[in-house]
């Protein structure tokens, strides 16, 4: 059993009884101790008492800081009687500091640094904030993982601006469902005469929501009241209860427990205030609160603030309602508008979701505790080399690596993605056992997917902290890579690209990095294979696996290893990368070739591995194909201008396509004109008739039309791109 010492930064907190709560259930040993900022029965543990670190107080950073360095000077005596965890949790930057002293005393124990709350000290730009964030950096430089909750706070904070190096697991502030999936629940709205309810409930910390609900709900005299339950912060109000007490249709009915009180609560409303004003722009416009994933498990609409990410959580669902602006007027507009139709169908797409999209069950405890175990290190193992101890066997189809040198070197792999659905999971999971024996991370930087995609990395990388989702609003691959490197590529010497819609052996990171080690090239590339599964797909698969559509290209069609100057972008240097100033983002296509020149000029090699290949899957439709094409044509054509590099024989054939093409429509004065246009067709329905008699290739002539395709829309996206150019340069 995982003995797990969890420090909070104050125990009459909710939020620390329910991951104490998920912890034990997940089958982990707990010992509670922390600071204590007021009294909360509603927060206790059954059969749980907690060892008391001291008394801290909201709003008062240094007095906290007083007590920590109390505490941390007293803490051998205090965890006198704590047998030795094997994980220890610190709750916020104050309990990290106990943390890591904890951690000394104990001979060593893993960090986990949970921070569900940015404060606006470690984002201040002055000294203060540099100090912060200073301190942060040294209580933590043992964290061995970091727990948050919202996708904008790893974005916005941890990336960005904190030093911590550590791992980064997402765990949102979903509702604890242990005895069982509560049934859904559509909210109908109020009675002829009745007025509509919305709920504030939680940590009642916010003097501006207060204000705003209370004016709204006087603007509406009467027909719309608000119900605040929770912890109010007295601390950020002037005099809450006489507020309260003054107002004639908002009312406070005091705390609850969490979460056996919530069905209850929230059927009493037909709304939930997801909003929080309290450090506006900052944690506030980051944060994923407790209330979302509450109200909408028991049925109430959300009601949340443009530009958050809360907003963004349910826009991404197709839920709730969203206030424009923090006024009155913008609220009464939302309500004037409202029938009971309206609010019908809002109730009805809340409790049509997914409801794993808002409950924690036992099954996520349990990934939650084995998450934490993996952080333990492993007793040494001694093993004779008798007999008794046969070697590993490697599985077929499988190679056995060397662990020293997989290992011993640092890898981010980067899948840069969009509206990858179908493809993201399993690709994830076939790079398992890259994770296993590289040192090596997963980034998935997707470009805005809105098929589900984000949900399905977002799910697989609460059980794995090795794999993280990253925000691309560049969209594009080259954005997606630079931005992976930029955010990550300090701690990793290689960089490895995959391909969303692509596939890949069991081995191939594992393969590269060998490949890597062995020639020290500064970029290892690959050969691509394509494969397709319908008729069209599978044609243009044989397509462009043979001369007519790949003219003969090394990287289509493999070759033993050598030294090359192009070849499809596999593993690079970070350090080389950053050299040269990585991908150019203004190429959408072609980025590659021309990264690849700039590589080569400034001296560094490129080694074409025969070791290991890509799968990869074509468009599948004429006009995805000819879309794609075009844009190589287009890329290529900006390299060729932006470096006065000739492209070789095999694309200046292409080329002609066009020109042809147009020629072939002075047939009207003169026959010859078509012969051009003609030959190439002939030709490349002769190669397709070719495929299908020598070859045996059923497929070959479709494979002629898809060759045709990729020439023409090439050849167009060549010219396209020049002849703007010289439009651009004219103008």
């Amino acid at each position: 059993m995982l003995k797990v010492l969890y420090l909070a930064h104050d125990l009459a907190d909710p939020a620390v009884r329910r991951r104490v709560l998920m912890l034990t259930e997940g089958g982990a040993s707990v010992t509670l101790c922390g600071f204590r900022r007021g009294e909360n029965a509603l927060a206790a543990v059954n059969g749980l008492t907690p060892v008391e670190l001291g008394r801290t107080a909201d709003a008062k950073f240094g007095q906290r800081m007083a007590a920590v360095a109390r505490a941390v000077a007293g803490l051998r005596g205090l965890l006198s009687g704590v047998e030795r965890p094997d994980v220890i949790i610190g709750r916020n930057l104050e309990s990290l500091a106990v943390a890591e002293r904890a951690s000394h005393l104990f001979g060593g124990v893993p960090i986990v640094y949970e921070c569900l709350d940015i404060h606006r000290l470690l984002v201040n730009d002055g000294i203060t904030g540099r100090l912060v964030r200073r301190a942060e950096a040294y209580f933590g430089r043992d964290v061995k993982l970091i727990l948050t909750s919202s996708p904008a706070f790893i974005a916005n904070y941890f990336v960005p601006r904190s030093a911590l190096k550590a791992p980064i697991m997402l765990v949102e502030n979903k509702v604890l469902a242990l005895d069982g999936m509560p049934q859904a629940q559509i909210r109908l709205p109020p009675n002829e005469g009745e007025p509509w309810k919305i709920g504030w409930f939680g940590a009642l910390r916010c003097r501006k929501s207060l204000q705003l609900l209370a004016d709204f709900s006087n603007r509406m005299n009467g027909r719309v009241r608000i119900v605040l339950r929770g912890r109010p912060a007295y601390s950020e109000f002037e005099d809450f209860d006489t507020f309260v007490a003054n107002q004639a249709y908002l009312s406070f009915e005091g705390p609850y427990k969490n979460p056996e009180d919530l069905p209850a609560i929230y059927s009493d409303v037909h709304f939930s205030w997801a909003i929080d004003f309290f450090e506006e722009g900052l944690n506030s416009a980051w944060l994923l609160p407790n209330r979302v994933y509450e109200g909408c498990l028991h049925g109430s609409v959300p009601i949340a603030l443009a530009g958050t990410e809360t907003a963004r959580f349910l826009s991404r669902k197709d839920i709730g309602l969203t206030l424009h602006d923090a006024s009155v007027e913008s609220l009464e507009a939302l309500f004037e508008e409202l029938a009971g139709e309206r609010y019908g169908a809002l109730a009805a797409a809340v409790a049509a979701e997914d409801r794993k999209s808002w409950l924690a069950d036992r099954s996520d405890c349990r990934a939650l505790v084995e998450n934490l175990s993996r952080l333990v290190p492993s007793a040494p193992e001694t093993h004779t080399a008798d007999a008794s101890n046969p070697a590993t066997a490697v599985p077929e189809g499988s190679t056995a690596m060397k662990t020293d040198v997989c290992s011993s070197v640092a890898s981010l792999i980067i899948i840069p993605c969009l509206n990858e659905a179908k493809h993201i999971k399993p690709l994830i999971e076939k790079l398992g056992s890259a994770l296993d024996q590289l040192n090596a991370r997963i980034v998935v930087a997707d470009g805005g997917s809105t098929d589900g995609t984000r949900e399905i990395v977002g799910r697989i990388s609460k059980t794995d902290p090795r794999i993280i989702l990253l925000d691309n609003p560049g969209r594009i691959q080259s954005a997606a890579i630079n931005l992976a490197v930029k955010t990550f590529g300090r701690d990793y010497e290689y960089l490895i690209r995959i391909d969303a819609h692509g596939d890949y052996p069991a081995d191939y990171c594992q393969r590269l990095v060998e490949e890597a080690e062995l020639t020290q090239a500064d970029s290892v590339v690959v050969a691509m294979e394509t494969i397709g599964f319908g008729i069209f797909q599978k044609a243009t698969a044989f397509a462009q696996n043979s001369k007519l559509g790949n003219g003969g290209s090394k990287h289509r069609e493999g070759a033993k290893g050598h030294w090359t100057d192009h070849g499809h972008h596999a593993l690079m240097r970070i350090a080389a990368f950053e050299t040269v100033g990585g991908y150019d983002e203004t190429f959408s296509h072609n980025e590659d070739a021309e990264l690849d020149y700039r590589l080569k000029k400034a001296g560094f090699g490129i080694w074409m591995t025969d070791k290991t290949r890509m799968i990869y899957y074509p468009r599948s439709t004429v006009g995805t194909l000819f879309r794609q094409y075009l844009g190589y044509g287009r890329g290529r054509a900006k390299n060729i201008l932006k470096h006065g590099s000739m492209p070789n024989l095999r694309q200046m054939l292409p080329l002609a396509v066009v020109p042809v093409f147009i020629g072939a429509f002075l047939a009207v004065l003169s026959w010859i004109a078509v012969i051009p246009f003609s030959l190439w067709a002939v030709a490349c329905v002769g190669y397709g008739f070719w495929m299908a008699v020598g070859q045996r290739n059923p497929y070959g002539p479709l494979a002629a039309l898809s060759a045709m395709v990729m020439h023409f829309a090439w050849s167009a996206g060549f010219w396209m791109e020049l002849l703007s150019f010289r439009n651009r340069k004219a103008s």
